[in-house]
This record gives C-alpha cells, structure tokens and sequence, in this order.
C-alpha cells in the first residue's frame, strides 16, 4: 500500500471513529437523564411580546420566534382541597341578574417551594394577530405593530384550538419550559371566569374592599389610562395593539376594553347568591372598545351563542378575542392521590346548602325524633347519648363562633378609632405645614426693603425646606398608616358582614358594649355602633365603600 492509500484509509478511520465516539455521547448522555428538545430561540423583539417587562413574568416561547407571557396569580393554600372563598359580581340590581353578587372558590394548580401558596398563570396581554398566526398559518408572520392587535374575528372554537395546538407545540419544541407540578407539565386553555375575573380584580395586590369596587384600582384615575373604552377620548370605535396603557394590579393590560375575552365557562344566570342551573352559551369577560364608560366593570359578562343560526357556522365577533391560562392537572401522581384522599377524609362531614348552623340544628332535631320513635330501648339509649354528645360538641362550637365575632366586632371598633387617629395627626401635620408656610410668606413681606432681608429670607427658606421634608415624611408614615388602617377595617367589614348574620352580630353587640363599658373603654362604644351598621349596610348593598366609611369615621365627635 502507497503512502496516499495508506493516507486516505487512516483519515477514513479516523472519521468513523470520531463518528463513533461523538455519537456516543448523546447515547450516554440519554442512559443518565431523559432527552429534552432544546428551547428554541425567541427572535421577536420584546416589544411585540412583552413591551413592558416585568419581574416575575413567565415567558413562553412561540413557533417562529414569537413567545407569550404570564403573570402568575397566588393563592393562599394550607393542603391539597385548601381553596380560597372568592366573592365575585357586583351589586347592581339591575344587572344582578346576570352578574348578581355570588361565593365561589378557587385555588392554584402549582405549588409555590416552601410557602402555604399556589398559583396559576394568566396570559399578561391579549393574544395578537401574530401569535395566533405564529401557531396556525404555515408561513410565519413577520413582526409588527399591527400584527400587536388582539386576534379579533374568531371563534370559540377557534381559540380552543389555539390552546391545543399550542400546548401540543411547547410539549414536542420546549417542553422544558413549561411549569410543572411534580412530575406533570402544565398546559394552556381558556380561563374560567372564576379565574379571570379573580386576575382582572387584581387577586391578592388588592385588599378585600377594593377588590369588590366595580373597578380595580387605577392610581391614576382616569379609566381611559387603563382601558380602551367607547370614548373619543378612548378608543373612538377601533381595537389598538395590546400593552400601551397601565396594567392593573396584578400587571394584567387590556383586562378590561379593547377585546372582549372568551371564557371556557358556559353561561349561567344569577338566582340571587348561586348559579342558576341551566348551561348556555360561552362568556365573554371585560368588554369591548364598544363598551360605554358607565357598563365597564369587573363583573361584565355577555353571553353569546356558541353558533350563528344564520350563517350555520360557529360565531365569531370582530370584538371578541381571549388570553390564555397556564394550568396543570390536578391529580398529578399517585402520590398526589393519596394526599388528597387523606385530606378529604379529614375534612368536616357536616356540609350544607345553607348556614351551617340551621343544618346542625336541624341534624339534632331529626336525631331526637328518631330516638323517641324507635321501640327499641338500647337503641333509643344509644341514640339519645349521641344526641347528648353531638349537643355539647354544637353548645362548643357556638360558643367558638360567639367568642370570635365579639373579638372581631372589637377589633372593628379599634381600627375605626384608628383611622380617626390617623386622620387626624395627618390633619394636625397638614396644619402644621400651612401655617409654617403663611408665616415664611409674611416674613417674606416684611423683610422686603430692609438691608439684610435678602439674607434673611434666604436663611428662613432654608430652615423652612428642613423642616417641611421632614414633615413630608412624617406625613408620607401617617397617611401609609391610615391607609394601611383603612384597608384592614375594610376587611373586616367585608369578612364578618359575609359570615354573621344580622341577628349574631346584634346579639354579641350587646356584650362588647357591655365589656367596654366594664373595662372602662367607653370611647370605643361609639366606634362599635358604627361598625355595626357598615356590616349592616354592607349586607344590605353588597357595596363596600371605603370613603364613606372613613367618612362616616370621621364625623365622629370626641366623647360622643
């Protein structure tokens, strides 16, 4: 063999070696961990995605380079079947019955590591033009301002497909990306509306009162800062690209105005306080740009038809488009089952429709007529000692209940005292404040003309500026506070006007009074009395309205 045979065979030998050993090494590498499709690279710009970047945002990415992205909402959760009680509608009778005030609850479907809560996540924008055609069109769209427009014109259907074929996309693309609980990945769908509209209210950013307002918090006022609205100061009839005005608490845009956002819930009618029982349509959520100022809100909610009996085909709206929730199934393991099982056989056996304790009094009474109808004398013994013992577990547990409305009923008239308090020191400091600079403007006057006047003046300006920073910091704790004082005894008003009734909440009245009066805390009595009657307008509108509590507050006279 020649020099160039011998050549040529050992750089053939040489290649299929390296060809050998090289492949080897994802085999290897496969024998360790399972294979994982590698995350493909977002090439979009943010600003067509996520024009305003938050922490805390989960991004997903997209076929063709695009992504999405979500905010993860919290809920509070102590074990497996803990939910959250989530009041949710509004007041409005004239509304009431589609969107009356009702109790649901909802819990998270991923653990959060070390901490009694769950999440899941909501989709931070609307889905555009250019993510739907990213997902659906075999050409990939090229990036743009208009392509940031809310995919508009599509139906029900269509958007759970867009779930589907998404989901599909990240499990076989990026599955790494995808949260998961234990070993189980999340997947995409549309919100339920205990979902959306828990997110749109601003979930745990708000405190109970203004997470019952017709609207979520807006520091800066105005609505159309927040939501594209029918205005000609709004939106004037046209959808706008997602993310140009402010978020709300949660960093949700566009929750409310621009498109309307289809649900995965069906319809349901309000039967004062539940679900009416027949299914309907699908709901959309939030309203429209063709929705007035007057009919935005939180709780809107439009059923539509899930077909069009005139055309025969599935409806779609030019005003109706969605965002996505990322979610996970909830028995995710056998592991996972068992817990649950062990949870729910802890749980409490005695449940109701209605209140707890009309049902456990109406448990004794037909326990009792049973134990005196029966012929046989050992059962009726027996029965009559469980009617004994169920009789003092209740006695206990009323009592529970009396002990824990009258330290709340308390607790109310301490932070209505409170909130005076700190009215009123931020009030005093305001004075303070006015009066310094009445005095530096006089002296301001008097100086003029004098030969060190100047001086002077530049001297008082000084001592005034040190002391007004300082004041506007004292200022800037004590309205913290007030608001801080505020909010909780909102709250409260909130929590107890939902579980006491009228009657419980007069009687244990009685007894704070009388306590107070014994421990000589007299003053609180008039703060107790006007607790009392915001649990009773609460109960009676459904409204929680904090200015006119705190207003109420502050029109209370010392000693009175």
């Amino acid at each position: 063999m020649n020099a160039n045979k011998r050549k040529l065979w050992t750089t053939i030998l040489l290649g299929l070696i390296a060809t050998v050993w090289f492949g080897l090494i994802p085999v290897l590498a496969d024998s360790r961990a399972p294979a994982v499709a590698p995350t493909p690279l977002i090439t979009w710009s943010d600003k067509f995605y996520n024009p305003a970047p938050e922490a805390g945002d989960l991004i997903l990415p997209l076929a063709c380079g695009g992504a999405m992205v979500f905010r993860p909402v919290k809920i509070p959760s102590g074990g497996f079947l803990d939910d959250r009680p989530v009041e949710l509608g509004q007041s409005d009778d004239t509304r009431g019955y589609k969107e009356g005030r009702r109790l649901s609850h909802l819990a998270g479907a991923f653990s959060d590591q070390g901490a009694a809560s769950r999440r899941y996540y909501i989709a931070k924008y609307e889905t555009t033009r250019d993510q739907y055609d990213a997902v659906t069109k075999s050409t990939c769209p090229t990036p743009s301002m208009r392509g940031r427009m809310p995919v508009t014109g599509l139906s029900w259907f269509d958007a759970v497909d867009f779930s589907r074929r998404y989901t599909e996309w990240l499990l076989t693309q990026a599955p790494a990306t995808l949260p998961r609980e234990e070993q189980e990945p999340g997947f995409l769908r549309l919100p339920t509306e205990e979902e959306w509209e828990f997110a749109a209210r601003g979930g745990l950013a708000v405190d109970d009162t203004d997470f019952l307002a017709p609207l979520f918090p807006m520091t800066e006022g105005d609505l159309a800062r927040y939501a594209w609205h029918e205005s000609s100061g709004s939106a004037s009839g046209q959808l706008h690209p997602t993310g140009l005005l402010k978020p709300n608490p949660l960093g949700l845009y566009d929750v409310l105005g621009n498109a309307a956002e289809m649900t995965l819930s069906p319809f349901h009618l309000d039967r004062r306080g539940r679900s009416h029982g027949q299914s309907g349509g699908f709901v959309s959520r939030g309203g429209d740009y063709l929705t007035p100022r007057s009919q935005m809100g939180s709780a809107v909610r439009q059923e539509y038809n899930y077909f069009n009996g005139t055309t025969g085909r599935a409806k779609a709206l030019d005003s109706l488009g969605f965002r996505l929730v990322v979610t996970a199934p909830v028995i995710v393991s056998a592991g996972r089952l068992e817990a649950i099982k062990e949870s729910w056989s802890g749980l409490p056996s005695l449940t109701g429709t209605g209140d707890l304790r009309a049902a456990s009094d109406k448990a004794l009474a037909e326990l009792q007529a049973l134990a005196q109808k029966t012929q046989d004398e050992t059962l009726r013994t027996r029965l009559e000692l469980i009617q004994r013992n169920v009789e003092q577990a209740h006695a206990g547990l009323n009592e529970a209940r009396e002990r824990t409305l009258r330290a709340l009923l308390r607790m109310g008239a301490f932070m209505g005292k409170r909130v005076v308090t700190d009215g009123k020191r931020a009030e005093v400091l305001r004075g303070l404040m006015r009066l310094a600079q009445s005095n530096f403007d006089a002296f301001s006057q008097q100086a003029q003309g004098s030969r060190d006047g100047a001086k002077l003046v530049t001297e008082a300006r000084t001592a005034l500026t040190e002391k007004m920073d300082k004041w506007n910091g004292m200022l800037a704790e004590i309205e913290q506070g007030l608001a801080s004082s505020l909010s909780y005894y909102g709250d409260i008003v909130v929590n107890v006007g939902r579980d006491y009734s009228e009657q419980e909440i007069g009687a244990e009245l009685k007894v704070v009074e009388a306590e107070l009066n014994a421990k000589n805390n007299t003053y609180l009595i008039v703060y107790a009395d006007l607790f009392a009657r915001h649990l009773a307008a609460y109960r009676g509108s459904g409204a929680a309205d904090k200015a006119q509590w705190q207003a109420d507050l502050l029109k209370v006279e010392p000693g009175q």
